[in-house]
């Protein structure tokens, strides 16, 4: 009788304690997001070089994998009118658009119902140069430019204060932001990875302006989708100490743009210009789980926002024209359905769980005898 009752307060106690361990459990869920379009041509440009020119194995994977051709511009310049869209990897220093291929990306662009993303990174130890990104924006007469800062934010981050999220959606007045921000937000449910990022600023074609809103805003043209967070400082590090640093020096901090798209009404064709190039496989950036699982569980929304950009503005094609894909390896792509990972109970409480049923079958053999 009393083997009997040890036996069961044995086993009492060995499944609280794995109760307790699954009470523990987090569960992480990934948001179902994929490319919905097909028969388009898609442009890298890392002929210029770029930082993360060879971290874009992901997106090259699930462009190709739903029909679409990738051209890898790399040892010759080309930039074929059959081009839907075209990314301007930040270019290392020192790396400059000719006059001629800036022409080339201007008759591009003017063909109409183009998309141009160019990406920025942090003027951190002065490796990134945003002259000669801002020199292709400039001939195309756009209003957005790429800052020449490092943001920092010490609350919102993956376990570094470089390594930042953009938190805020749009700017918070909804007859601003419209339609378009929620369209090209939609199904985030968190921030951004911003892994070392700039900021966005504009230029209105006599100086440099804040693009915060209540400074200046250019309604029907340009809408900040993303911003960092009330706690993000801008710091001009390089200590290039120009016009572009115009977020370092001003004495409001936070809020800055992170991500903004313009739209070139004339020719109809539409520009990203983003503080990282946040489509790029580095730091998990086009991914939905974090390098380090600081922020938010791990969890983020930079796959999501690229896949939404890309969907809203590229449209299926019925026919696959050439030129020819560059071959990339092929990665196995980032989720695109919903996934849930459940952590927690280890080990320790599967032994305990499988020691519980051993006794409980002992018991229920014992009582039979």
């Amino acid at each position: 009788m009393k083997r009997t009752k040890f036996l069961i307060l044995t086993n009492f106690l060995c499944v609280l304690i794995l109760l307790n361990s699954a009470s523990n459990i987090t569960g992480v869920v990934f948001v179902e997001t994929s490319l919905e379009f097909s028969g388009n041509t898609i442009a890298f440009d890392i002929y210029h070089g770029g930082y993360h020119t060879p971290f874009i194995n992901n997106l090259v994977a699930n462009l190709t994998a739903t029909g679409n051709i990738v051209l890898l511009i790399d040892q010759t310049w080309e930039l074929p009118d059959t081009v839907d869209a075209l990314f301007l990897i930040s270019a290392d220093t020192g790396q400059n658009w000719t006059t001629t291929e800036i022409t080339d990306i201007v008759n591009w662009m003017n063909l109409g119902n183009k998309l141009l993303w160019v990406s920025g990174d942090s003027d951190y130890g002065g490796y990134f140069n945003q002259v000669p990104i801002n020199n292709v924006l400039e001939d195309l007469g756009a209003i957005l430019r790429i800052d020449a800062t490092h943001i920092w934010d010490s609350v919102y981050n993956d376990g570094a204060s470089y390594r930042v999220i953009a938190t805020e959606f749009g700017v918070g007045d909804p007859l601003y932001d419209g339609d378009i921000v929620g369209n090209l937000t939609k199904d985030m449910n968190s921030g951004v990875q911003f892994h070392g990022p700039c900021a966005i600023i504009a230029y209105d074609g006599y100086e440099y302006k804040d693009l915060r809103y209540g400074h200046s805003i250019f309604p029907d043209r340009v809408w900040t989708l993303m911003r960092y967070s009330i706690n993000a400082t801008s710091v001009d590090e390089d200590l290039s100490d120009n016009e572009l640093d115009l977020y370092a020096k001003s004495n409001e901090t936070g809020l800055y743009p992170a991500i903004a798209y313009e739209h070139l009404g004339d020719v109809n064709s539409h520009i990203i210009a983003s503080g990282e190039a946040i489509y790029s496989d580095y730091k998990y950036m086009y991914d939905q789980q974090t390098e380090n699982g600081v922020y938010n569980d791990g969890v983020h929304s930079g796959q999501v926002l690229v896949n939404n950009i890309l969907n809203y503005f590229l449209e299926t094609k019925d026919i696959i024209t050439t030129p020819t894909p560059t071959p990339t390896p092929t990665p196995t792509p980032t989720p695109s359905e919903p996934k849930t990972t459940i952590v927690g109970i280890g080990i320790p409480a599967v032994l305990l769980a499988l020691f519980s049923i051993g006794i409980s079958i002992v018991f229920y053999r014992n009582k039979r005898r």
